[in-house]
C-alpha cells in the first residue's frame, strides 16, 4: 500500500468488446477507443470528464491486455502505469474486483468513483455535480456503495434499472436492481415507487468494497488480490472469473445500495438504435459532413473523418474506418446473428484485420 490519504482515486472500465456496434467497434479497436460522437474517442471524454473531479494520476483504467495499445493512445494525462490488464474476457465483475482491489493496494481506503469508458454524457456539469455528491455522500456513509441514477427519458428494455420505495430526497435506499425488464415489470415497479436507469456509476470506499468481495467470495478474491500486488499494468490477469453483475457480490455482503438520483444527459451507446438517437438529437453533432440528397434512414459513422455522401439510399447503416468502408443493410445491422455470420465469414478470409 503507497498511499492511505482521503484524497478520491478512480476507475474507468474498458474492457468491453462493444460487439453489438461491430463494424464501429473493432477487434483490436472497440468503440470506447474510438470517435462514436464527435471528434474524441469515448474514453478521452471520460478521462477528461474525471479528471476535473480527480487527479490524473490517480485515475486508473482497467481494460483487456489486447487493447492495452489502443488505450495507451487515449490516455493523456492518465499515466501508463495505471492500467489494469486482464488477459480474456472475464465479466465486468471481474474488472470490478481486480479494479477496487489495485486500488486498495495502492491507495488504502481511499473514497473512489468507478465508471464505464464508453457511455455519453452530454450534460458534464450535471454529472460532475453528481460525482462530487457521491464523494461527499463517503464521508457521510463510508460503508455504502452508491449508483448514479438517470431519472428515464422514456422506456428501454436493453437498460438496467434502479427501483427505490421512492422516499425523495438527494439519496435514496436501492430495493432491487432490474436487467433489461419488460415494459409490463416496469409500470408496477413505477407505481410503488421510483426508478432510475442505472448508470453504472458508482463511489465506494475502495476497503469496504474489497471487504464485501472477500466475504462473499474469499478464494477467488484472495487470487485477484495476489495479482493487484504484483503490477497488474505489466501482466494481464489469468486466474478465475467472477460471473453475475459486479454489484452481487456487495448484496450478498450485506452493503447497503444508495442512489443518487439525477437528470442529467446520459446514454449507454451500445446498440444501433441508441446511437442512432443520440446523433439524431440536436444536442450532439457529429463533426464529420454527412450529405445526404433523397436518402431515407441512413445512419452514417466516419471514424476516419472522411465526408460521407448518399444520394437516394435507404435503411443503410454506412461506417468508414482507415483501412475499410462497410455498408450494412440497417434491419440486418441490428440482427446479433447476421453479424456473427458476416464477421465468421470475414474470420474465413485472409482479411481478419477488418474483424
Amino acid at each position: 500500500m503507497t498511499d492511505t490519504t482521503d484524497e478520491p482515486v478512480a476507475v474507468i472500465l474498458a474492457g468491453g468488446q462493444g460487439s453489438r456496434l461491430w463494424p464501429i467497434s473493432r477487434d483490436r479497436r472497440p468503440k470506447q477507443f474510438q470517435p462514436v460522437v464527435g471528434d474524441r474517442p469515448l474514453l478521452t471524454s471520460t478521462i477528461e470528464r474525471l479528471s476535473e473531479i480527480v487527479d490524473p494520476s490517480r485515475i486508473h483504467v482497467s481494460t483487456r491486455a489486447r487493447f492495452a495499445d489502443a488505450a495507451r493512445a487515449t490516455l493523456g494525462p492518465v499515466p501508463p502505469e495505471n492500467l489494469i490488464l486482464e488477459e480474456d474476457p472475464a465479466g465486468p465483475a471481474t474488472a470490478f474486483a481486480l479494479s477496487i482491489a489495485t486500488l486498495a493496494h495502492r491507495y488504502g481506503n481511499a473514497p473512489a468513483l468507478i465508471a464505464p469508458s464508453d457511455h455519453l454524457i452530454t450534460e458534464d456539469d450535471a454529472f460532475n455535480q453528481a460525482s462530487r455528491d457521491m464523494l461527499t455522500q463517503l464521508g457521510t456513509s463510508p460503508e455504502s456503495m452508491l449508483v448514479l441514477g438517470a431519472e428515464p427519458g422514456g422506456f428501454d428494455g436493453s437498460l438496467g434499472y434502479i427501483h427505490t420505495q421512492g422516499e425523495g430526497g438527494p439519496v435514496e435506499v436501492i430495493t432491487s436492481f432490474y436487467e433489461k425488464p419488460d415494459p409490463a415489470t416496469i409500470d408496477e415497479l413505477g407505481d410503488a415507487g421510483s426508478l432510475y436507469w442505472n448508470t453504472a456509476c458508482y463511489g465506494v470506499r475502495v476497503q469496504q468494497a474489497c471487504d464485501a468481495y472477500r466475504a462473499a467470495m474469499p478464494l477467488i478474491f484472495d487470487g485477484i488480490e495476489r495479482f493487484a500486488a504484483d503490477r497488474p499494468d505489466v501482466n494481464g490477469y489469468r486466474g478465475a472469473a467472477i460471473g453475475g453483475h459486479e454489484l452481487y457480490p456487495l448484496i450478498a455482503a450485506g452493503m447497503e445500495c444508495l442512489v443518487v438520483p439525477r437528470q442529467l444527459g446520459w446514454s449507454d451507446i451500445g446498440t444501433w438504435r441508441r446511437l442512432e438517437r443520440v446523433l439524431s438529437d440536436e444536442v450532439v453533432q457529429s463533426t464529420v459532413l454527412a450529405l445526404q440528397l433523397e436518402s431515407d434512414d441512413v445512419l452514417v459513422a466516419s471514424m476516419d473523418g472522411r465526408p460521407v455522401v448518399t444520394l437516394g439510399a435507404s435503411n443503410l447503416i454506412v461506417v468508414t474506418h482507415e483501412d475499410a468502408v462497410y455498408v450494412l443493410d440497417k434491419n440486418r445491422a441490428m440482427n446479433a446473428g447476421s453479424l456473427e455470420q458476416l464477421r465468421a465469414l470475414l474470420a474465413a478470409t485472409t482479411r481478419e484485420d477488418l474483424l
